[in-house]
């Protein structure tokens, strides 16, 4: 089976442990398109879900699969939706990098869909990643 890798980055005009600790959580508290999260298991281990409530009315659960306090990067499984979506899988990750140059961080948030997304869904993925980075930066601008 393919994958089919969308990937979007920004810097963050922030140090790296400050930006990490928006997203080791992973409750995407930051992105405001997120109306709610309910957390499964432990608040950030490999292997708790969390479900999360859209605006728009959708549900989505997702389940950490590999988190990295080291390399600063968290990967999510996609497990189930309402509505349902139309594809077998998704795995997404977000990895921080410091910029050592001035002390910011190079954000990427990277989804690698199954074969069998529509270009729709690819597009509207990479729309939905820069508006969460977008958001993102904005959260670590306030603090």
């Amino acid at each position: 089976m393919s994958v089919t890798r969308v990937a979007e980055s920004r810097i963050i005009d922030a140090p790296i442990d400050i930006v990490w600790k928006y997203v080791r959580s992973v409750d995407l508290g930051f992105w405001k398109a997120v109306k709610h999260v309910d957390i499964h298991g432990g608040p950030s281990e490999v292997g708790s879900t969390r479900k999360i409530s859209f605006n728009d009315g959708a549900v989505q659960e997702i389940k950490i699969v590999e988190l990295s306090d080291l390399a600063h990067f968290v990967s999510f499984d996609f497990i189930e939706a309402q509505p349902p979506v139309d594809f077998m899988s998704a795995i997404h990750t977000i990895t921080l990098r410091k910029v050592t140059a001035n002390n910011t961080t190079f954000v990427e948030w990277s989804a690698e869909f199954s074969s069998d997304a529509q270009l729709a869904v690819i597009e509207d993925s990479r729309y939905k990643r820069l508006e969460g980075l977008e958001d993102l930066a904005k959260a670590v601008a306030k603090k």
